[in-house]
C-alpha cells in the first residue's frame, strides 16, 4: 500500500524577492497566478481521469465477484445434491 501524504492546504509558491509595488510586479504576480491556475487545472484533470479509471476497475471487479459468488453457490448446491445419498425406506415387521 502507498502511504498517502498528509492533507494540507496547497500553498502558493513564495518568491524570495522583496515586494515592490510597480506595474511590472503586478504583471509578474498575475502571470504567476495564471501559471499556478493552469497547473492546478491540469492536475485536477489528471486526478479526475485516474478517478474514472479506478471506478471502471471497481465496476469490473464487482461484476466478477458477483459472477464468482453465483458460480460458487451453484457448485455448492449441485455438489450437495450429488453427494447426498439416496436412502430407501424399508418397513420391517416382527
Amino acid at each position: 500500500m502507498h502511504r498517502t501524504p498528509n492533507r494540507r492546504q496547497i500553498q502558493a509558491q513564495l518568491s524570495t524577492m522583496p515586494p515592490q509595488r510597480s506595474q511590472a510586479t503586478v504583471y509578474l504576480n498575475a502571470y504567476k497566478m495564471m501559471l499556478e491556475k493552469e497547473r492546478l487545472e491540469q492536475e485536477l484533470e489528471k486526478l479526475e481521469a485516474r478517478r474514472h479509471q479506478i471506478q471502471q476497475r471497481l465496476a469490473i471487479l464487482n461484476s466478477q465477484t458477483i459472477a464468482e459468488e453465483n458460480m460458487t453457490h451453484q457448485q455448492a448446491n449441485t455438489g450437495l445434491e450429488k453427494n447426498t445419498p439416496k436412502f430407501k425406506t424399508l418397513t420391517l415387521e416382527y
